[in-house]
């Protein structure tokens, strides 16, 4: 008796088995994927206005050595930078006159020193809250020029 070799009904049922199952996993894995990136794409808004203004306190922060006033909203370092945070109606984070943040629903800053190896070095502690579909908060400490 000749024997033929080919794909038989059974075989032919498992490949289509053993495919559905494969893409069904592809297809949540995909699904997943775009989901957690709306997630990173709507967060990234409002991250984007605290690097604005770390992108520009950082540089003062590196250029100074001491700060002239601290207030709960405003801060002057020694070279006359001034930021400021005007609440109402502007919600924002000014530098100089000039608005560098927007959606700002809190922001203060605070004194504070600490000794180490004998060194006292001066930081400015920065609190920001900003609004969106959901509030962003970030608390940072920033440590003033001291060699």
């Amino acid at each position: 008796m000749k024997r033929e070799n080919g794909i038989t009904l059974i075989s032919l049922i498992l490949y289509v088995i053993l495919l559905i199952i494969v893409i069904t996993m592809l297809s949540r894995m995909s699904e997943l994927f775009f989901l957690n990136t709306k997630f990173i794409t709507e967060n990234s808004k409002y991250v984007s206005e605290f690097n604005k203004f770390n992108m520009y306190f950082l540089e003062d922060i590196k250029n100074n050595k001491n700060t002239y006033a601290v207030s709960s909203n405003q801060i002057i370092f020694e070279d006359g930078t001034v930021y400021t945070y005007k609440q109402n109606p502007d919600n924002g984070i000014y530098r100089n006159k000039v608005k560098i943040c927007n959606n700002i629903v809190y922001c203060n800053f605070q004194n504070k020193e600490q000794i180490v190896n004998n060194i006292t070095k001066k930081i400015i502690n920065v609190r920001i809250i900003i609004n969106g579909s959901k509030l962003f908060e970030t608390e940072n400490d920033y440590t003033l020029k001291y060699w």
